[in-house]
């Protein structure tokens, strides 16, 4: 009986002995404001370490912690945290993992611990530092690199379908900054190229793309009727479908190739740069090139114009917006109201409604350097009671009064009348014509000035 109570008091000592031990140790550990043993941090070991003794072994450790990059299991590259312009900061990181640190759990502490510090942000990085590692990375690769594409619309077979998105090898220099900070964070030492790949924004199965298709196919059915200078011109369809596009998860209208195909209309019908076949009063059908009259779609405006009635999904029956002068609904062009200056007999007709209603001789500018522009232009404006100024061949400057004036051209060549000429016609214009004026007789040109509405050809030749 004695015996069996010895044996209880020296297990009671004993296990106040290895409860004193155990104890003793948890508030070790709390009073000295250590580290367990086999604590680590970002897999650095850190037990029995202060924060202050912790923080510079991890961040030393950090900064100097190599990185392999590798893409398809191959490696491709190998570089530092410090090279990568991460700056560890984790002293409020260390002090966390500290603060939730369980000091009556140290018997359980055989084997490597990993710290928490609940997520607390511990670095941040050199921009200029990542980004010409970024660039060095990126510019040692990239050979052979296939850009990724986003699903899109196609037409074909005389339909619209969805052509599926493709992943290429493309890298994303954004993503490539992420996937490096990620491992860093993480404590993982290997970085994956692909994993920073340029992904598509738009795949097939966005069902924005599968609605912008139902769409397209509705637009692609419209019809459009452009009436132009009398003719008629339906747009085909299989046209209208090449103007459809996909962009920013909306179907819009590519203005590029509205404009090409209106510019295809200005080359087949508009008449701004056209040379015409012109058949005179004296030498028959004559070659004048193009001058200021004439007319053009004003393809900017009106593709804007047509891309908002084709969205609108109705039918369209229009007349281009049309710029220059010149133009008729019927397809005519000069007309048959004109004023005709036959430069080489020195004559000038003023016809209305096919009429001639003026006829006289003139004088035209002087060759070479007055020489009357060849062309067909236009009246542009008209002015009683003008002074014309310019400059003599001798360089110096006159400054000549006029009843009437008539601009023609853009170079400051008119039609008026000339006091100062004796005679008008023949040669006279060799040695004494003008500096590229019509000159015209005081005594018809009130006449001229009377049947010549601003907006009338004037074909010079």
């Amino acid at each position: 009986m004695k015996l069996k109570k010895i044996w209880i008091a020296a297990l009671g000592i004993a296990v106040i002995a290895v409860g004193g031990i155990y104890a003793g140790k948890a508030i070790h550990y709390q009073n000295k404001g250590i580290f367990m043993s086999n604590t680590t941090f970002s897999g650095i070991d850190i037990g029995g370490k202060t924060i202050g003794e912790a923080t510079k072994a991890v961040n030393t450790a950090l900064s100097n912690r190599k990185f392999t990059i590798s893409e398809n299991k191959k490696s491709v590259g190998q570089f530092s945290a410090q090279s990568a312009g991460i700056i560890p900061h984790t002293k409020k990181a260390l002090a966390l993992a500290l603060k939730n640190q369980n000091t009556w759990a140290w018997p359980f502490h055989t084997k490597s611990v990993e710290a928490t510090s609940s997520n607390v942000s511990m670095d941040s990085v050199n921009e200029a530092t990542m980004n010409k590692l970024t660039n060095s990375i990126i510019s040692k690769t990239s050979q052979n690199r296939v850009a990724t594409k986003n699903a899109n619309l196609v037409y074909k077979d005389d339909k619209f379908s969805i052509n599926k998105e493709l992943q290429g090898t493309q890298i994303s220099k954004s993503r490539l900054s992420h996937v490096i900070l990620t491992a860093f964070q993480s404590g993982k030492t290997s970085i994956n190229l692909n994993d920073a790949y340029v992904k598509p924004t738009v795949t097939s199965k966005s069902q924005k793309l599968k609605e912008a298709k139902t769409q397209a196919t509705k637009l692609s059915e419209i019809s459009i009727t452009y009436y132009l200078a009398g003719h008629t011109i339906v747009v085909p369809k299989s046209q209208i479908s090449t103007w459809i596009t996909f962009d920013n998860d909306k179907i819009s209208i590519n203005q590029a190739k509205l404009v090409t195909y209106l510019k295809s209309l200005n080359s087949k019908y508009a008449t701004i740069t056209k040379t015409r076949s012109f058949k005179s009063t004296k030498r028959g059908t004559v070659k004048v090139k193009a001058g200021l009259y004439g007319w053009s779609i004003k393809t900017s405006s009106e593709a804007k114009a047509l891309s908002k009635l084709i969205l609108a999904g109705k039918t369209i029956s229009r007349t281009p917006i049309i710029q220059g002068s010149g133009y008729h609904k019927n397809g005519s062009d000069i007309g048959n109201s004109y004023v005709e200056v036959d430069k080489k007999n020195q004559h000038m007709w003023v016809y209305k409604n096919g009429k001639v209603v003026v006829s006289t001789a003139v004088v035209t500018g002087k060759p070479k350097k007055g020489t009357t522009p060849s062309g067909v232009w236009y009246v542009w404006n008209k002015q009683r009671n003008a002074t014309l100024r310019g400059y003599n061949d001798d360089g110096s400057k006159y400054a000549s009064k006029v009843s009437y004036w008539m601009p023609v051209d853009d170079t400051g060549v008119g039609i008026h009348d000339s006091s100062w000429q004796p005679k008008y016609g023949g040669t006279w214009y060799l040695t004494h014509g003008s500096h590229g004026c019509v000159n015209t007789p005081p005594s018809v040109m009130g006449k001229v000035y009377k049947y010549v509405s601003i907006g009338t050809p004037v074909i010079i030749f």
